[in-house]
């Protein structure tokens, strides 16, 4: 049974990140209200040395008269300055241009200026280097990482760069370089913290969950109140399979009021997985009002994990808690009402499982497990024709075939009727190969062999 939680506890942790991962914030969303990003991009709109295009004294002149306006109205030197860029005009000139564009946030402007420039005087570095500040804050980050990556070839070493290139790197799952990027990006920038935080994720992705849980938590001693933080580290505990610790996170989180449905349910299964059925009662009761008004299906998965594994009161106030506290569909109250039934039998109440198997029945009469539980039940009472009638009924349900003929075989089974068994397991595996039933045919093959 530990296998069977830990396959469906892998197939939780998989589903879509579901400890919601921090959004990946475009760090150059952010890079106006920088006071260091402004002065040194306000600066340079002045001296224009070294890999750089030459500006002609008359330029130098035009230039001169236009400073001031650049400074205090970029509108007003936007259109006093455009009319006097010709196709042999200084590079230098577009590069001011796109600059003021980009400060007015008009990045098509600025995209298009800068590759004048660059078109000018291939080596522009700056140009390069805001020509990709300008992709990634549009949102082009496929292009972006070829201005970046060229204006540090040209000897741009600057850590928003390497940020910014990393991130790039990043959102398209290009782990390695962006981890390279990243860490170039942190020694020049130490404070920066979207940095450590995309190296962060760039180690969870690529396997490297020990060195990101490390990271976290030198993120979460600056940050104690961070969910996110907390989370993404639970996230790498996991990939560790160390999945307390990761519950320990996910409790700081749900003591915080910050946890929603799934890390909430994410603590159920590592509760149900580590054989703590009460504490991960705790935390699926925690998850019915997380999910809102519509019913979380990953709570109905709880009740059924419950049921399957024998903790039946646990099952019973899952249960009572879901009907108490969710908007339920005919469909879900049916799944309820088949999951008590199963209860009711498991516990020895097999008034109440007739009961509410019949109920179920009569509201839904191709529902094909409550069918099969009722074929079930009349095997339990030795009831075989009506046992068999139910299973039969249930066998002409599409998506319950299956089912109906393993469990019509081993009621068969249990009555010693290994020959009449053994066909419907066949029938079984036709329809879907299966290691376990296909050696539990074998056995049965055996005993009606020894039975002849």
């Amino acid at each position: 049974m530990k296998i069977f939680l830990h396959i469906l506890f892998c197939i939780a942790c998989s589903t879509a990140s579901v400890l919601a991962q921090a959004p990946l914030a475009n760090p150059a969303s952010s890079m106006w209200n920088d006071e260091e990003f402004v002065k040194s991009f306000t600066a340079s709109y002045g001296v224009l040395a070294g890999y750089e295009p030459e500006i002609s004294d008359p330029e130098k002149e035009a230039l001169r008269g236009l400073l001031q306006i650049i400074k205090s109205n970029p509108s007003s030197a936007i259109l006093q300055l455009e009319p006097q860029i010709k196709a042999n005009s200084s590079a230098a000139f577009d590069f001011i241009l796109a600059n003021l564009y980009f400060q007015q946030s008009d990045l098509e402007n600025a995209e298009k200026y800068y590759r004048k420039a660059i078109r000018k005087y291939p080596n522009f570095r700056r140009a390069h280097k805001n020509l990709g500040l300008v992709l990634v804050q549009a949102g082009k980050l496929g292009v972006a990482t070829d201005s970046l990556s060229k204006a540090l070839e040209l000897g741009d070493v600057d850590g928003r760069a390497y940020g910014l290139l990393a991130y790039c790197y990043l959102t398209q799952q290009q782990y390695y370089p962006a981890e390279v990027a990243y860490r170039e990006a942190i020694l020049m920038q130490p404070k920066v913290r979207d940095w450590k935080l995309g190296l962060a994720r760039c180690l969870v992705e690529s396997g490297q969950n020990e060195a990101a849980a490390i990271l976290f938590g030198s993120l979460l001693k600056e940050d104690p109140d961070n969910a996110d933080f907390w989370l993404l580290q639970a996230n790498a505990f996991i990939g560790m399979d160390q999945t307390l610790a990761a519950a320990q996170n996910l409790e700081v989180v749900r003591r915080m009021g910050k946890a929603k449905l799934p890390a909430l349910t994410m603590l159920g299964d590592i509760y149900i997985n580590n054989q703590m059925p009460s504490l991960a009662l705790d935390a699926y009761l925690d998850a019915i009002p997380a999910g809102g008004k519509k019913f979380p299906p990953a709570v109905l998965r709880a009740a059924k994990i419950f049921v399957q594994t024998g903790n039946y009161e646990e099952a019973k106030n899952l249960i009572r808690g879901i009907r108490t506290q969710a908007e339920l569909a005919a469909e879900d109250d049916l799944e309820l009402l088949t999951l008590e039934a199963k209860i009711a039998r498991a516990t020895g109440d097999e008034a109440a499982a007739l009961t509410l198997l019949n109920e179920i029945v009569e509201r839904d009469a191709l529902n094909g497990e409550a069918l099969i539980e009722l074929g079930d039940y009349y095997a339990a009472q030795n009831d075989m024709p009506r046992a068999i009638n139910r299973y039969q009924q249930a066998q002409m349900i599409e998506g319950h075939e299956r089912d109906a003929l393993i469990a019509h075989a081993q009621a068969l089974v249990r009555k010693g009727d290994y020959k009449a068994a053994l066909p419907l397991l066949r029938r079984s595996l036709d329809l879907q190969s299966d290691p376990f039933i296909r050696d539990y045919a074998r056995r049965v093959e055996e005993a009606a062999r020894d039975q002849s």
